[in-house]
């Protein structure tokens, strides 16, 4: 019995936190510590048009410093990133999750960036948002913040259910 409602907890939990991704860019928020490096060393190397917003057309631009491997600016980018993490004191697991999403999010730059360059329309993540106006940039998706709020609530009541059927 207390391995089912694990497990049931579990799978509620997975699904909870899988919609919380940002459909623009479909993948977990680097925390607070590793974002702050990655923006000021992308600022630092494209004042003005480097972004971590994916509804803004420099953002393939600025995930280039990330991906574009064997060119100058990724070296310095990815050691300066690095560097930063370190002296900054990212946490560790904010490290891990950066290291265990790298990988699929170079693949998602590759396919956007070979997309863009065929003037493919993107496959499932504009690139541009428009709203139900028309408006480039608006966001399509209402009451987003309440909807994550009532989801990490529901998570957090999860985590305690499945806490208290272990013991």
């Amino acid at each position: 019995m207390r391995f089912s409602v694990v497990a049931i907890v579990a799978a509620v939990v997975a699904v909870a936190s899988a919609q919380d991704l940002n459909p623009l860019y479909p993948f977990k928020p680097d925390g607070p510590c590793i974002s702050k490096c990655l923006t000021d060393v992308g600022n630092k190397m494209m004042p003005g048009v480097f972004t971590s917003d994916p509804a803004n057309p420099n953002f393939l631009k600025s995930l280039g410093l990330a991906h574009d491997r064997g060119t100058p600016k990724y070296t310095a980018y990815m050691t300066d990133t690095g560097t930063c993490f370190l002296s900054s004191g990212c946490p560790m697991a904010e490290q891990n999750l950066y290291r265990e999403q790298y990988i699929a999010k170079a693949k998602w730059y590759a396919e956007k960036l070979d997309e863009a360059e065929k003037g493919v329309a993107p496959s499932g993540n504009p690139s541009t948002p428009t709203s139900s106006a028309g408006t480039p940039g608006a966001s399509t998706v209402p009451n987003a913040a309440a909807g994550s709020a009532a989801v990490s609530g529901f998570v957090g009541a999860a985590a305690v259910l499945a806490a208290a059927a272990l013991f």
